[in-house]
C-alpha cells in the first residue's frame, strides 16, 4: 500500500480494532477482511463506500458463513495497478472472479448492496458457475437513471472538481439522506466513509466509474438468471424507489422480495439485525 493510502488507513479506527488483509489478483491489492467459516459468503459495497458499510453484519453473519467483505476497485483501501484503469462493469465483474480466484473459491454467494448489487448481477450473468446465491439490498441493475450525484459526476471535469472539493461534512449530509433515520449518522461514521475518499487515485476511479456504468446490459440479462436471489430494499429509500423491487420483480425468476419498514438506502446499516435474520432465513430455504 503507497504511504497516502497507509496514513489514511491508520487514521481509521475501525481498521485499528479489525484485523484485515490484502491479497493480490489482476494487478489489483484487494482490502479485505476475512471471519468466520463455512459456505462462502462475499460481501459487496455500493458506490462511495467501502467494506465498512458491512460492520454490522460480518460478525453475525460469520457464525454460520466464511464472510470476505472487500474494498472494489477504485474505493477503500485497494490498490490499482495505475491509472489506466477503465473501469467499467467488465472491470468490476473480472475484478471479483480475480478476487475468487485468488483465495482459492470455485464459487460463492454473494450479498451486495446498491451499486454493489448490479456489480454481483453483472458477476453471476458473466461467470454463472462461479455465482451461488444472490442477496440484493436497493440494489442497481436497473436501466434507469441514477441519483443526482452520480449524474453529475458524469460531466467531465465538474465529476473531478465535486469529488475534489468533496468535505467530512457533505459526505455526512449525503449519508443523512441515505437514512430514514438521519441522527443515525455520527460524526465516527462520516469520517470513516470520507477518509478513503481523499485519496486521488480513487477519486479518479470512481469518476470514471460513473461514467463508464451501464445497466442496459444487466437488465436484459435478468430473466437468464437461475440463481436463487432474495431482494431486501428499504421502504423508505430516497436514493432507489421502493418502486424498483416491482421492476426487479417482473424480470428475475422466482425473486423473493422483502421490504423493511422505517429504513431507507441502507438497510445493512440501519435495520442490520432484521438484514440479518432473513438472510439466515433465505440461506436455510432449500
Amino acid at each position: 500500500m503507497d504511504s497516502g493510502r497507509t496514513s489514511l488507513a491508520g487514521a481509521s479506527p475501525f481498521l485499528r480494532t479489525h484485523a484485515t488483509r490484502h491479497i493480490h489478483a489482476g494487478g489489483f491489492g484487494f482490502h479485505h477482511l476475512h471471519a468466520g467459516s463455512g459456505r462462502p459468503l462475499i460481501l459487496v459495497h455500493g458506490g462511495g463506500m467501502w467494506l465498512y458499510t458491512y460492520r454490522h453484519i460480518i460478525s453475525p453473519l460469520s457464525r454460520s458463513f466464511s464472510v470476505f467483505a472487500l474494498d472494489m476497485p477504485g474505493y477503500g483501501y485497494t490498490t490499482l495497478p495505475d491509472d489506466a484503469v477503465p473501469m467499467s462493469l467488465g472491470t468490476m465483474t473480472t475484478a471479483l472472479k480475480g478476487f475468487m480466484t485468488a483465495l482459492g473459491l470455485d464459487r460463492a454467494s454473494f450479498v451486495g448492496h446498491s451499486w454493489g448489487g448490479g456489480w454481483v448481477l453483472a458477476f453471476a450473468l458473466a461467470f454463472p458457475s462461479m455465482a451461488d446465491r444472490l442477496v440484493l439490498m436497493d440494489s442497481s441493475g436497473l436501466d434507469v437513471p441514477d441519483v443526482m450525484e452520480w449524474e453529475l459526476l458524469k460531466i467531465p471535469v465538474l465529476g473531478e472538481i465535486l469529488l475534489r472539493v468533496l468535505t467530512q461534512g457533505m459526505v455526512r449530509r449525503r449519508l443523512m439522506k441515505s437514512f430514514h433515520d438521519p441522527f443515525l449518522v455520527d460524526s465516527a461514521m462520516a469520517q470513516e466513509v470520507y477518509l478513503p475518499l481523499k485519496i486521488p487515485a480513487n477519486r479518479k476511479a470512481q469518476a470514471a466509474a460513473s461514467r463508464n456504468l451501464s445497466w442496459k446490459s444487466v437488465e436484459a440479462g435478468l430473466p437468464a438468471l437461475r440463481n436463487q436471489s432474495m431482494l431486501i430494499w428499504g421502504a423508505q429509500d430516497r436514493y432507489l424507489d421502493v418502486s424498483l423491487a416491482s421492476r426487479f420483480s417482473e424480470r428475475l425468476p422466482g425473486l423473493r422480495v422483502e421490504i423493511i419498514p422505517g429504513c431507507g438506502h441502507c438497510p445493512h446499516e440501519e435495520k442490520p439485525s432484521r438484514v440479518v435474520e432473513l438472510v439466515h432465513d433465505f440461506f436455510r430455504t432449500p
